[in-house]
């Protein structure tokens, strides 16, 4: 691609180095926006398949649809993959696209402040650092603040409290006496593994989930063949499993077809799994499918109906000296516990003080919820974006997905600007109003709003986290950039020239 000597001067500083904000850092590349950085307060790329280690960490959508369109790896070994084969998939695209001379690793952004004098962003590292860009765009996900249970140490514990995503490797496992806080998709995962070589598993439930089967299976030797050696094979191959994940997004409709559908698959596989009507009981949800996250395992109903697998079916409330004590009064002696408790997903760019125009932060601004255009951009935050927003979270579909088309709408904007000559972009107000009330009137009927404890309401009630449509709906929204919704003008001052940004000092 010939150099343009413009594309050299509209500076961009992703932060995260996950799959999203790489995605984004090779759009730029191909559109010949060579002035960014990608920051990450990581040692690599790959985000939560980085920093999440614990045992049984696989990917709950099949590895060929968890992948870019771009980029389609013929080498998956399996239907799901596993943690090392997802993070190796990520760290061999940042060498193939040759992300690594534009990546600030190990550097933590604790703020983003816009200088409405330079038309600049700031962007101030943990050790107190400053960079200034042109734009800005957040990548850190939904997936970074691991959330604790309000446990009451009544006397100091001698064993071990971790978090999964902060797995501790170094802690003996075989012959301890774990207990597992959570049923969700990482306990389901942990548990099998830990029931293998742990001399008792506690699997301490606050409500049950609902289990899908997951019949994972490696990839045969013709397969892996085909996929490499054949064209369009893995392509056509993705496309299919994308449209059998869109032909199932009437699951997050409370009451639908689908979601009896899969309800008495969950319900047979319990009968079939289980023999112990007790257990049977109490690992039976009362809450629709589909209002928490789905969840695939074909080992771990087996797994809690081994000998030295118990279920107690109250949440975990205080730690003693060895043992740990649920609500309703049971005490059992343990070593470890391991808080598979979630992260705060509602909690959008929590960690960051992210300063807008007349020094308003993003914080107050949402202070009842997060909300942004297309889960991409909020008004008074001009020449600022992000990826994995409010509202983008897929119900049946590859996030990977989601987070390429926002990324391709994004590089559109840059490109439009770049085109235009203008330094400043700023979502109206109206097009935010716009948007959440379409995503409001498609919320209504949805399972998420049924009476269900998840991860994916703020404080208010209000769905914050999920996207009510279908992927394909998504992609066409993002296909093409709307100039209409945005100013390209800055409020009560004109707008410097986009393109001597260098010289202000445009890093």
């Amino acid at each position: 691609m010939p150099t343009d000597p413009l594309n050299t001067n509209l500076s961009v500083g992703v932060i995260g180095a996950g799959p999203g904000g790489m995605a984004l850092g090779i759009m730029l590349a191909q559109a010949g926006f060579d002035d960014f950085t990608i920051f990450d307060r990581e040692d690599d790329v790959g985000g939560t398949w980085l920093i999440n280690t614990y045992p049984g960490l696989a990917c709950d959508v099949k590895s060929h649809l968890y992948s870019y369109s771009f980029d389609l790896n013929s080498d998956w070994s399996r239907l799901w993959p596993a943690q090392p084969e997802i993070l190796a998939y990520f760290q061999r695209c940042a060498d193939k696209y040759g992300l690594h001379p534009h990546l600030r690793l190990r550097t933590e952004i604790r703020s983003a402040r816009w200088d409405a004098d330079t038309q600049l962003w700031c962007l101030t590292t943990a050790a107190g650092e400053e960079h200034h860009f042109n734009v800005v765009v957040s990548a850190v996900g939904l997936f970074t603040r691991p959330l604790l249970p309000d446990l009451v140490e009544e006397e100091p514990f001698t064993g071990t409290v971790m978090h999964s995503a902060r797995w501790d490797h170094s802690i003996p496992l075989e012959g301890a006496r774990v207990a597992v806080l959570g049923t969700g998709s990482t306990a389901s995962q942990l548990i099998p593994e830990l029931a293998k070589v742990a001399d008792k598993v506690y699997s301490v439930q606050r409500s049950p989930t609902w289990i899908l089967p997951k019949p994972d299976r490696g990839y045969t030797r013709r397969e892996r063949w085909l996929f490499a050696h054949v064209p369009f094979a893995k392509r056509l191959y993705r496309t299919r499993l994308w449209l059998r994940s869109e032909s199932n997004i009437s699951v997050i409709e409370n009451g639908s077809d689908k979601t009896r559908e899969f309800t008495a698959i969950a319900l047979r596989m319990l009968e079939k799994t289980v023999a112990d009507e007790e257990l049977r009981r109490k690992i039976t949800p009362d809450h629709p499918m589909g209002c928490k996250r789905l969840v695939f395992s074909s080992d771990y109903l087996p797994a809690l109906s081994r000998p030295n697998v118990e279920v107690l079916s109250s949440p975990a409330r205080y730690l003693r000296t060895r043992s740990l004590v649920t609500e309703d009064g049971t005490e059992r002696d343990v070593d470890v516990v391991v808080c598979a408790t979630g992260y705060a997903a509602a909690d959008y760019l929590g960690e960051l003080d992210i300063r807008g125009e007349r020094g308003s932060t993003l914080r107050e601004v949402w202070r009842d919820g997060a909300q942004a255009y297309l889960g991409m951009a909020v008004p008074g935050f001009p020449n600022f974006f992000m990826l994995y927003g409010p509202n983008t979270n897929v119900g049946s579909n590859s996030v990977i997905f989601m987070l390429e088309a926002q990324a391709h709408y994004i590089v559109r904007a840059l490109k439009h600007m770049r085109r235009k000559r203008k330094a400043y972009i700023a979502v109206r107000p109206s097009a935010l109003t716009e948007f959440v009330a379409k995503i409001d009137r498609w919320m209504v009927g949805t399972v998420w709003t049924t009476r269900c404890s998840n991860y994916f309401r703020a404080a208010n009630g209000r769905v914050v986290t999920q996207w009510p449509r279908s992927a394909r709906s998504f992609w066409g929204m993002t296909r093409r950039f709307k100039p209409a919704d945005f100013s390209f003008d800055a409020p009560a001052r004109s707008a410097p020239d986009a393109f001597t940004a260098s010289e202000r000092g445009g890093r």
